[in-house]
């Protein structure tokens, strides 16, 4: 990618992290509400994230855990693997084998399903 563009994105997600940062979800008009949720009443495997990145902003673990587990997860595993391929320039074949994609969907898949079960209701926002 052109310096040019990664600049633009660098911005852009700044912007954005500032904004979850400074404007709470849970209070603020402007942030999208889940489309799937407001259709259907039951909770996809993303309700809750806007929530659990501004608590992960400041720091409130177990309350990002508790508006979304999976994304608390998969954000720190993305961010883990970011520095350790900016670190090392080489990961594994396990991140690269043609059935990863398959297990993550599989896993966010369930994810969503259990999240809506009353046995699990520990995992709805």
């Amino acid at each position: 990618m052109k310096k040019k563009y990664k600049f633009i994105v660098g911005i852009l997600v700044l912007l954005l992290v500032s904004l979850y940062y400074f404007f709470n979800p849970t209070v603020s008009n402007f942030f999208p509400k889940c489309p799937f949720h407001t259709i259907t009443g039951l909770y996809c495997p993303g309700c809750g994230s806007q929530r659990a990145i501004h608590d992960l902003m400041h720091l409130n673990i177990f309350e990002a855990v508790n508006h979304n587990t999976l994304m608390f997860f998969m954000f720190t595993f993305g961010i883990g693997l970011y520095l350790y391929l900016y670190c090392k320039k080489k990961f594994s074949d396990l991140i690269y084998h043609p059935k990863s994609p398959l297990i993550i969907f599989g896993i966010i898949f369930l994810f969503g399903v259990l999240r809506n079960l009353d046995k699990f209701h520990f995992l709805a926002p």
